[in-house]
């Protein structure tokens, strides 16, 4: 079975079309940080700015992308799968390296302040292209591995539950 031909029911649906939305957001502040890597001079620390706000929002939608994914979706997978699989824990894993990536920039950022120089910038950037790759590599994962699975395995009156608790 093909997972990409796999029809997902509304919840996971909905987190799918999630990533749509994040991957744009990644993608503008990717592009940013390609800025910031490249140029010099004032316009470092302007796209910096600019970066900043964008992380601090994008922090934020993915936070509440992956509540629902950390709070209800894994651990009913988790029951089926028991736990010697691997699958729930390289994506807790995941979502912690990412968190973490974010926080590292959004803290860094911060302690540097509005005197923050081009070698910090680009430095402090870095955490956000690392961000990046992660995430992009973790909704892949996610894509084409767990949303097929989670299709498969959990009953209707789950994916009913998934859909309350995600409206909720």
């Amino acid at each position: 079975m093909e997972a990409s031909n796999v029809i997902l029911s509304t919840p996971l649906q909905q987190l799918k079309d999630e990533h749509v939305l994040l991957r744009e957001e990644m993608n503008h502040f990717y592009e940013i940080t390609e800025e910031i890597e490249f140029e010099s001079g004032p316009v470092v620390i302007q796209e910096f700015a600019r970066l900043y706000e964008r992380i601090q929002d994008f922090n934020s939608k993915l936070k509440a992308h992956s509540k629902k994914e950390d709070d209800w979706l894994f651990p009913m997978m988790a029951r089926h799968l028991g736990e010697n699989d691997k699958i729930i824990v390289v994506m807790e894993f995941e979502h912690e390296k990412a968190e973490q990536h974010l926080r590292e920039f959004l803290t860094e950022a911060e302690q540097a302040g509005p005197t923050i120089d081009e070698e910090e910038a680009q430095a402090i950037s870095v955490y956000a292209v690392q961000a990046y790759a992660t995430l992009i590599q973790h909704f892949d994962r996610e894509e084409k591995v767990l949303f097929p699975l989670a299709e498969e395995i959990l009953s209707a009156r789950e994916k009913e539950e998934l859909e309350r608790r995600f409206r909720g």
